[in-house]
């Protein structure tokens, strides 16, 4: 049962799931929501990461042969069966439990930047909800922010 052929496979299914994940991510409704605020997901971690000018205007190739160099340097590992199996299992309860008690603001917040297209002005706006910002400073915090874009060529 816990030979090292079946360890491939099974750490080859955890590769194939892992790279089908972040491709479908990289082109998300929650990647195009943080594009609008001049952030995008690392492909590493899937985590916002603020987004550079250039990465903007890159041509398609380019993002594929960087997703591609990214995710098959990977895929070795699945050599490792059983070891890249457990990094698997707990990479995955990470990411499954990294987000457990967060306040019901921070929650709804995420689920709007993952299932809806948010204007500029709304995601201002629920993100000073989700950080307990004043609404009321709403004018000010935009324009911060759009400079902030602005200085960063967006």
């Amino acid at each position: 049962m816990f030979s090292y052929e079946f360890g491939l496979l099974v750490a080859f299914g955890f590769w194939l799931w892992f790279t089908g994940a972040a491709l479908i991510a990289i082109n998300s409704q929650l990647e195009r929501n943080l594009n609008k605020i001049g952030q995008r997901l690392s492909w590493l971690t899937l985590a916002p990461k603020p987004m550079d000018a250039d990465e903007r205007n890159q041509p398609a190739w380019r993002s594929v042969l960087k997703f591609v160099l990214l995710y098959g340097t990977a895929l070795p590992f699945v050599l490792t069966s059983w070891i890249y199996v457990a990094y698997s299992v707990a990479t995955f309860l990470y990411r499954l439990t990294k987000d457990r008690g967060a306040p019901q603001a921070v929650t709804e917040f995420r689920w709007k930047l993952r299932n809806a297209d948010l204007s500029f002005d709304d995601l201002v706006r629920e993100s000073m909800k989700a950080s307990g910002q004043d609404v009321h400073e709403f004018e000010t915090v935009r324009t911060g922010l759009r400079t902030e874009l602005a200085e960063r060529g967006f």
